[in-house]
């Protein structure tokens, strides 16, 4: 409902300057994570893996520019990221900060309505549109990635209140970095349970959803929704 697909666009650099304003080019994929997590005017939200800060806007957008969203990254030149999309799209209610998304930090406990995790991964799923990378991934990277992804889950779940929400999401095909991360994570925590959302084309109550570029026109990309129950 956000987005707009242009099938003939000047340069990036004529849109921005008329409308510097006024959108962030994302992947059809990317604008379903905002929506997912649902998050309201006025609540407290964090996104531990903000950088460059499009689903971060996209949330302040939804949140009519009200309310609080923490944004951290791990490293310090993304944080500028995130302050520059911030300026330039007029949002004044993200606060970015440097932080370890695998680190907890104390004064955030049982403090958020809603918790984005949009995780660190083997990037796989766009690979379409960033052929240089088929030549930098390995196998050292499917391996890599998923013991940082369950850090990064459980440290930001302690950030959510009870009844408040939390979302993962990665760019990536592979199930051990997508289903098993959050299902491990459930067997681990019977405080939080599995949060049903709209699938956006059938309009069925999913768990969770695999876009696959070769059906769904989109990156392949991965989104769950868990809600903590106490």
């Amino acid at each position: 409902e956000d987005g707009i697909v242009c099938t003939k666009i000047p340069a990036l650099s004529v849109l921005f300057s008329k409308y510097n304003d006024m959108f962030y080019v994302q992947d059809e994929s990317s604008m379903l994570v905002a929506s997912v997590l649902a998050p309201q005017p006025g609540q407290t939200v964090i996104d531990v893996c903000s950088a460059p800060g499009g689903k971060t806007t996209h949330l302040a957008q939804l949140m009519q520019n009200k309310g609080v969203i923490y944004a951290t990254d791990i490293h310090e030149h993304k944080i500028k990221l995130i302050e520059e999309n911030s300026r330039r799209l007029g949002i004044t209610i993200i606060e970015p900060s440097l932080q370890d998304a695998a680190e907890f930090k104390p004064e955030w406990e049982s403090m958020a309505d809603c918790v984005l995790v949009d995780a660190p991964c083997s990037g796989l799923g766009v690979l379409r549109r960033r052929a240089e990378a088929r030549w930098k991934k390995n196998k050292i990277d499917l391996k890599t990635f998923p013991p940082l992804q369950r850090d990064i889950l459980r440290n930001a779940a302690r950030y959510v209140k009870p009844g408040g929400r939390l979302v993962y999401s990665t760019c990536t095909l592979e199930q051990a970095e997508n289903h098993y991360i959050p299902d491990e994570f459930l067997e681990n925590n019977p405080n939080w349970q599995y949060a049903g959302f709209q699938h956006p084309l059938t309009g069925e109550t999913v768990d969770e959803l695999q876009l696959l570029p070769q059906h769904d026109g989109t990156d392949g990309f991965y989104i769950c929704a868990l809600v903590r129950k106490e």
